[in-house]
């Protein structure tokens, strides 16, 4: 399983790091988690092949992690001397295929690959993938995703604020992608603050401790220190940082 950062910010404009999005190569599969503006540059910085996707998962429908889907779906419709066969498969919380319809309202043409829209309650097993989820504290809608791959397990929060259960959901992962919005001195509720996430890290028992979606309120090395205190394993996210788990 590797994970590929492609975008660790926020909504707020940035030549440091882009919007919201992970890539995340995991049973023969491609599966991008979110899908926030500058994604498609992002996947051609990386060199992966923005054709080749087969699951995209969102974590909730605000602008900055969903914003890019309608032209990437575009994108695949005219890509000179393209045509994908091969089915995509859309995935999201309660009320997604009811904000595909009234937002995004995309069709494939005709005669080539089926759109499939899912909304995902528990736990999901498609094409031998197995993604479990959990609400969060953030939106109406919002989940975080553990993806499983034999012994490793991987958990990106997408937005979220401090949560029992999301301590119970991450349990003994291997890594923790979460976010980190804003230094200990600015909670913001439905965000996390860094001695939060380290708090999260600490009693859900996991091995890696990353942190993403960081507003440019604080320096990373004052990120860090204040995670670190409590979770000593953590790194920041950069752009295009990849990770094997």
């Amino acid at each position: 399983m590797k994970l590929t950062i492609l975008g660790s910010g926020t909504c707020v404009p940035s030549l440091k790091r882009s919007s919201p999005s992970n890539f995340l190569r995991v049973l023969n599969k491609d599966v991008i988690i979110d899908f926030g503006p500058g994604t498609m540059h992002q996947l051609l910085k990386a060199k992966i092949d923005y054709k080749a996707i087969d699951f995209v998962f969102f974590t909730h429908f605000h602008p900055d992690h969903i914003g890019e889907l309608r032209s990437y779906l575009q994108a695949l419709d005219w890509t000179p001397n393209f045509c994908r066969t091969k089915d995509l498969i859309l995935i999201g919380p309660i009320g997604f295929k009811n904000y595909f319809k009234k937002i995004i309202n995309s069709k494939p043409r005709p005669n080539t690959y089926k759109l499939k829209i899912i909304e995902i309650k528990k736990n999901l097993a498609l094409d031998g993938l197995k993604v479990a989820c959990v609400k969060t504290v953030h939106s109406n809608e919002s989940v975080g995703y553990k993806f499983t791959e034999k012994s490793k397990s991987i958990v990106i929060t997408g937005d979220c604020d401090y949560d029992l259960n999301l301590i119970k959901f991450s349990k003994n992962s291997d890594l923790l992608l979460t976010e980190c919005s804003f230094p200990n001195r600015m909670k913001v509720n439905g965000h996390l603050t860094p001695s939060e996430c380290g708090e999260i890290a600490k009693q859900a028992n996991v091995d890696k401790l990353v942190l993403t979606h960081l507003y440019t309120t604080a320096s990373d090395a004052i990120r860090l220190k204040e995670t670190k205190i409590i979770f000593r394993n953590t790194i920041l996210a950069k752009d295009l940082l990849s990770i094997e788990i």
